[in-house]
């Protein structure tokens, strides 16, 4: 059975290829991919379709995040090397300030602390998006030393703000 995260307002759920249409969608904002690492602009369709696929559950859990079955944004926490488990986000700009990604993300961090025996969740966020550091801090995240990062889009590097969240105790 396919893990899904419920919220009182969203469901996430991991990636299926019958996504890439609607992921796509999201991908073609640049508003939104200005913001992340790796997504190119323009848009590329075959990379969209490239990444449409589910991640092992063994490095974490990402995927789409939907509202009224409509999807307004992705979410995920995966481990995928040496450094350890990372936090990204993306939403549609229509769904900017909504608490979407607090809301999704409290869900994931509580189920990821819940199915993984990792010490502390890294995240990064441009200087020029202070929302999403905003986010960080909602969700509890403690901001550590200013670092530089890749982003496709752009075409370069970039100042990033990094942050990290401590496992609780309990967990």
């Amino acid at each position: 059975m396919m893990t899904r995260l419920v919220t009182d307002r969203l469901m996430m759920r991991r990636l299926q290829p019958s996504d890439a249409e609607a992921f796509h969608a999201l991908v073609s904002h640049f508003d939104v991919v200005r913001m992340t690492s790796s997504w190119p602009w323009p848009a590329d369709p075959a990379f969209t379709r490239s990444r449409c696929h589910p991640c092992d559950p063994v490095t974490g859990m990402a995927g789409p995040v939907f509202h009224r079955g409509q999807l307004v944004g992705a979410m995920g926490i995966m481990s995928r090397d040496e450094a350890g488990p990372e936090m990204g986000y993306m939403f549609a700009p229509e769904h900017w300030g909504r608490g979407f990604a607090t809301e999704m993300g409290q869900k994931l961090i509580t189920h990821v602390w819940a199915q993984y025996d990792w010490d502390v969740v890294r995240a990064t966020a441009f200087f020029d998006n202070p929302a999403s550091a905003r986010v960080l801090t909602k969700l509890g995240f403690v901001e550590t030393e200013p670092t530089s990062g890749r982003c496709v889009a752009r075409g370069g590097d970039f100042p990033l703000r990094s942050f990290i969240l401590p496992r609780p105790a309990g967990f």
